[in-house]
């Protein structure tokens, strides 16, 4: 078992607490261990479902919206010469590249990757490959431009967090007091476990995890990815198959950069790999598109391990995600939390988003769980600040909070 992560220090001159952080640290103390006035109960899933403005909260150069998707036709160079970008897909050889360029160009290569029969006269099944390489490491690059990725340090297999900001360390101690509400002592674990599903391509949420647990332990130990990965940056996985008294989930239903194919398996490579690397061996990564394809294996294979978590989850904590109209798939699966009220009894969704209102938070859950509005089942908390303000809301309650039973924090919240 991880050894326990140390307890965050108080903050000083903290305010009043908003509502949601408030049920939030009512929530955590009602289901951590020791249970407080709780009589034991299963190990209990917290599930964080997180968006770009997630990565936002961590390191704000970390691209939101359609900043990561709109680039230069230059980016294009050694993939697509300028005259087949503007004859065959509609895109300005000299000008930007817009995210709407980008969906209808994916959408094209789809389009004549699933119908042969009406494929292009000069498009194949080989400059098929050989464009979605493109266009992955295009984005990869992208990405580095806009934020750095933090690649491991294989000399430690650690991901390195130096000179960590002041909001990365309450990041850091937030989710400190999260892994320390979890105890396997008594040889079956009790208490909350933390789980994350993202679709983001980065490496924030290892980044966090990593440097939650101590120095000398690694979050490559205790997170399912929905697939088992054969190496790990060149070397062995040192987990075969994961035990549920000391694994959380970390799925990432976009895909990642450091998730490559290889044979009928995959490995995951965080290492600093070139452009022309990144082209010869792509990661696999869920692009734009009109119509989003998520036939690969990888999606098929983490799919139902998303679903399967979602049911299982009590809380539920969105983070810098917009639920958009576009990703539909998403949404379906996000409802699995509670596809009917009596799914939802006792459950609780805390939605954190900066840029919606809470009217906005309210109208995109009612579009995802239909019956919320009627049975106001499960419990909301719409929070309107980003998730560092959160996290610091959180930290100022610890030090004068006492511990919660389960049947007072479930009717505080139907209040």
């Amino acid at each position: 078992m991880a050894k326990k992560p140390r307890n965050p220090k108080p903050t000083k001159n903290a305010k009043t607490p908003s509502d949601a952080a408030q049920r939030f640290v009512d929530f955590v103390e009602a289901y951590r261990y020791p249970m407080g006035h709780s009589a034991p109960h299963p190990l209990t899933n917290f599930t964080f479902f997180a968006g770009a403005g997630f990565s936002k909260s961590w390191d704000p150069r970390s691209p939101v919206g359609e900043q990561l998707f709109t680039f230069d036709s230059k980016h294009f160079d050694g993939i697509l010469d300028p005259m087949a970008l503007s004859r065959t897909f509609g895109i300005d050889s000299f000008g930007k590249v817009t995210l709407r360029d980008l969906r209808q160009m994916i959408y094209h290569i789809d389009v004549n990757e699933r119908f042969p029969d009406v494929r292009s006269r000069y498009i194949d099944q080989q400059n098929i490959a050989v464009m979605r390489a493109g266009l992955r490491s295009i984005i990869q690059t992208r990405f580095q431009e806009l934020a750095p990725l933090n690649y491991l340090d294989l000399d430690v297999d650690k991901f390195p967090l130096r000179e960590p900001s002041e909001n990365q360390q309450k990041m850091i101690a937030f989710f400190r007091y999260l892994l320390d509400t979890t105890d396997g002592s008594g040889g079956a674990a009790e208490g909350i476990r933390t789980n994350f599903i993202t679709t983001n391509y980065d490496y924030v949420i290892e980044t966090i995890l990593d440097n939650a647990y101590n120095p000398d332990d690694s979050m490559f130990l205790y997170s399912y990815r929905g697939i088992t990965a054969r190496q790990i940056s060149g070397k062995a996985n040192p987990v075969s198959v994961s035990q549920h008294w000391l694994t959380s989930h970390l799925l990432k239903i976009n895909g990642g950069f450091e998730i490559l194919r290889e044979g009928d398996g995959y490995i995951l490579d965080y290492s600093d790999r070139g452009a022309n690397e990144v082209r010869a061996k792509p990661p696999v990564l869920m692009l734009p598109s009109r119509e989003q394809d998520y036939s690969d294996p990888y999606f098929k294979a983490v799919f139902p391990k998303a679903v399967r978590l979602l049911r299982e989850s009590i809380v539920l904590i969105i983070v810098g995600y917009s639920l958009p109209e576009d990703d539909a798939l998403l949404r379906f699966i996000l409802r699995q939390f509670a596809e009917e009220p009596e799914d939802g009894l006792g459950k609780a969704v805390f939605y954190i988003d900066p840029g919606l209102t809470r009217v906005e938070k309210l109208e995109r859950l009612n579009q995802v769980y239909p019956s919320l509005d009627v049975h106001q089942k499960p419990y909301v908390f719409t929070y309107e600040g980003g998730f560092d303000a959160f996290v610091s809301e959180i930290l100022n309650l610890l030090p004068s909070n006492t511990p919660a039973d389960l049947e007072s924090v479930l009717a505080e919240a139907e209040l």
